[in-house]
């Protein structure tokens, strides 16, 4: 991870000098883009239990490389909502001399990220009035909410038996959250250009999110890893 984020940081450093190097024009607009995400786990008893729709909305920014127009430092500024569900494996027994059972308990979460991508968009000539282009690169994301709905055993008051289940909603999570999220972004799609610099982009991304989810949730004895994947519709204008 330290390697990501040095990379990450020579990129965005890089930024303002490859735009004096050459006669490209630097591009703004905004993005718009429904997602769909998922939980991927890395601990045993863990398992993943779901996807659930969010959305990106937010500002893009190009910086061009080179002469050609073909190559650019693609950012931007995003609010970034997503989500999934996971299941754990609870061992329990109901009453003495019982036997020893297994319930999946769900727990579904709903996360809100501030998003900085810093990738590298690599554009064809204009066909037309279209440009297709491909994206590779990083997002740096810092966590400002999130909320879980959640399943938990009831336990008899000797605290040794459970008598039943309850689920909660909208709880606090946060504590439980990493605040930094990075992932590697892959995605590719096309802009048709209406006039000047104005275009329409309409592309598909893939982020595969490679820093653990939970901060210090144990399972098992062990530290719980959880990782947050996703796949977004691009829809965005460039003025």
């Amino acid at each position: 991870m330290k390697k990501a984020i040095v990379i990450m940081a020579a990129m965005l450093m890089a930024a303002p000098n490859m735009q004096a190097q050459n006669e490209g024009t630097v591009r703004f607009g905004i993005k718009l883009a429904p997602n769909m995400g998922w939980l991927r786990p890395d601990t045993k008893g863990l398992n993943s239990n779901g996807t659930k729709l969010g959305y990106t909305f937010g500002l893009m920014g190009e910086f061009p490389i080179g002469a050609n127009g073909n190559y650019a430092f693609a950012t931007g500024l995003f609010l970034n909502t997503l989500g999934g569900g996971f299941t754990t494996d609870y061992k329990f027994v109901e009453t003495l001399g019982g036997v020893e059972q297994t319930k999946a308990l769900a727990t579904d979460l709903s996360l809100r990220y501030v998003d900085l991508p810093l990738t590298i968009k690599m554009m064809t000539n204009e066909i037309g009035y279209m440009r297709y282009f491909g994206q590779l690169g990083f997002s740096a994301g810092f966590n400002i909410r999130s909320k879980a709905d959640f399943e938990e055993p009831v336990l008899d008051p000797s605290g040794f038996y459970t008598v039943g289940f309850r689920t909660l909603d909208d709880e606090d999570f946060q504590s439980d959250t990493n605040l930094f999220r990075a992932g590697l972004v892959i995605g590719g799609g096309m802009e048709y250009n209406f006039s000047g610099t104005t275009a329409l982009l309409v592309g598909i991304t893939y982020n595969n999110g490679f820093t653990n989810l939970l901060n210090g949730v144990d399972y098992g004895g062990k530290n719980a890893k959880l990782f947050n994947d996703y796949l977004e519709l691009s829809l965005g204008i460039f003025f």
